[in-house]
């Protein structure tokens, strides 16, 4: 935890939060939120607040990871992470949550430019948990999270208007860096490696291979926005642990999502490749992406019409379906790449530094997530699909 997280510094806090200069901290105790290879990008802080009249406050702080090296810091400036999803916490999010009409998002109690930090509503004691990572999601939780996505894109699309959004254009892949390619090709080349020591998938390996050196570019293309397709604020890393969920008899009945470290202005089918390759069950990947499509579309199209949007910016379910496989390529990403690293059951070296780094530790790292028996059949299964439809050629966009 961050040393200057103390109980006079949060009652100063609520103390501008709840314009009440009599409130008084008596006790704090903090304990971590996530364990070590749970979260890569920020510390986040579990804290129990009793102040004035014995009132309870539990809250979040997400603070900048601690000792981290030089160099990853180096390669991580590029994307203003930290910066930007304090802006959109601070300025978009209330915005868009009152064009959707329902809360999408934590209620943030303050805001530090300075060191970076939010202190949010603990979302944990408002009855709302983390979905376990490791077992992935199910058909009424990915549809519950494509619902309020299409909800926060639409909102999105009809605030762009006045507010300008197109300033969030560093995503995953940008026209900025490519300070994330070790990380990436990293892990490219230990799937290439994994899938060599497996019978009938040399091929594949060799198809990895020969895509390395085109990767970025595809990659950077799938992030490029299509003037002539509907645009939004996507969320940018839609998976299990950046959502929780609320249950009614054990049936999920509402979603909230977290951390917008990597939001970013594009296609809003890239945030359902992302979910659905990452984070969604085989039963649901394999067999339902197309009806997952359509119940985000549905939400989609009726959100802008109640906010009276018409013409082009209106896409027909076909219209989707094609601006989605025009962009199919981050799914590859997203499977082959991201899966083993949000489902790592390993916590050595599992930190963002050895993510970054292409020395001896980072590349150690990522060959051991390919080792994890939790994700090697999706992996051979996606390899296979993802061959068949064209997703591993090099010159896939070019033709023949």
């Amino acid at each position: 935890m961050a040393d200057w997280l103390t109980s006079e510094y949060l009652e100063a806090a609520l103390r501008r939060y709840y314009q009440d200069n009599e409130l008084r901290v008596e006790s704090m105790v903090t304990s971590p939120a996530l364990g070590k290879g749970e979260n890569y990008g920020a510390v986040l802080t579990r804290i129990r607040l009793v102040y004035s009249s014995k009132v309870e406050e539990r809250l979040i702080a997400k603070t900048l990871l601690e000792n981290e090296d030089a160099e990853t810091r180096k390669k991580k400036a590029p994307y203003d992470i930290y910066n930007r999803e304090l802006e959109i916490y601070e300025q978009v999010l209330p915005k868009l949550q009152k064009l959707a009409g329902e809360q999408l998002c934590p209620q943030v109690l303050h805001i530090d430019r300075e060191r970076g930090a939010l202190i949010m509503e603990d979302l944990s004691y408002k009855g709302f948990v983390m979905a376990p990572r490791l077992q992935r999601l199910d058909e009424q939780h990915v549809s519950l999270v494509l619902r309020k996505l299409a909800k926060m894109h639409a909102a999105s699309a009809v605030l762009e208007s006045t507010f300008s959004l197109t300033k969030y254009d560093k995503g995953f892949f940008n026209r900025y860096t490519e300070s994330f390619s070790a990380y990436f090709l990293g892990c490219l080349k230990s799937c290439a490696a994994y899938l060599k020591t497996q019978p009938g998938y040399e091929r594949y390996a060799k198809l990895l291979e020969e895509l390395a050196p085109h990767y970025m570019g595809l990659g950077l293309r799938c992030f490029q926005p299509e003037v002539a397709h509907i645009n939004v604020l996507t969320h940018g890393d839609l998976w299990t642990n950046n959502m929780m969920f609320k249950y009614e008899a054990g049936v999920p009945s509402d979603v909230l999502l977290i951390d917008f470290q990597y939001a970013f202005w594009g296609s809003p089918t890239l945030d359902i490749h992302h979910l659905l390759n990452t984070s969604a069950v085989e039963q649901v990947r394999c067999g339902l992406q197309m009806k997952m499509r359509c119940v985000y579309h549905d939400v989609f199209v009726a959100e802008l019409q109640r906010h009276d949007v018409k013409g082009q910016r209106l896409p027909s379910r076909k219209q989707f379906h094609l601006e989605s496989e025009q962009k199919r390529f981050y799914a590859v990403h997203c499977g082959l790449l991201l899966l083993p690293v949000l489902l790592n059951n390993d916590d050595t070296d599992a930190d963002f530094a050895a993510l970054l780094s292409d020395k001896p530790r980072g590349m150690n790292m990522k060959r051991r997530l390919y080792l994890n028996p939790g994700i090697q059949d999706s992996i051979k299964q996606m390899v296979k699909q993802f061959e068949l439809e064209g997703l591993l050629d090099p010159w896939q966009f070019e033709g023949l």
